[in-house]
């Protein structure tokens, strides 16, 4: 699976003792640790994607959705799409806001970066007085 590949490169590891030496494979994509009393863990533990009996290519669906769109997605639109309940959906979208907005995942964008439709910046003349660098006919006269 590409998850388990990005995030364990050599082997399932246990997130609690972080050991890979005596994980098996369980059914349903589950692993259990030998080396820290029997404790089942998945792919999704210690992700956004944590604690959520969501399938996996709903939420990756739900990503592209609210990444696509141009004004955002509201959490009604969203259920119908992917065919989950609206509470369901509202869930999600917290969670993919939350997991964009934290500073500490900064550091995972590095290197080259590809962003699709983005214009960063702009002319100075149509950007709002305060925000501008310009010198305007005010600050002279002041």
């Amino acid at each position: 699976m590409y998850l388990e590949g990005r995030l364990w490169p050599s082997g399932p590891t246990c997130p609690q003792c972080h050991s890979g030496a005596r994980v098996t494979a369980r059914p349903r994509g589950s692993y259990r640790c030998g080396a820290c009393n029997k404790f089942t863990f998945t792919v999704r533990d210690g992700t956004i994607f944590g604690a959520s009996k969501i399938p996996l290519h709903k939420w990756v669906y739900a990503m592209y959705l609210l990444v696509t769109a141009r004004k955002g997605i509201s959490s009604m639109q969203l259920a119908k799409e992917i065919g989950i309940t609206q509470k369901s959906a509202w869930f999600m979208l917290q969670r993919l806001r939350e997991a964009c907005s934290t500073p500490d995942n900064i550091n995972k964008l590095r290197g080259i970066i590809e962003i699709d439709e983005t214009f960063v910046g702009g002319k100075e003349r149509n950007k709002h007085e305060h925000k501008s660098r310009r010198i305007t006919y005010k600050q002279v006269i002041a």
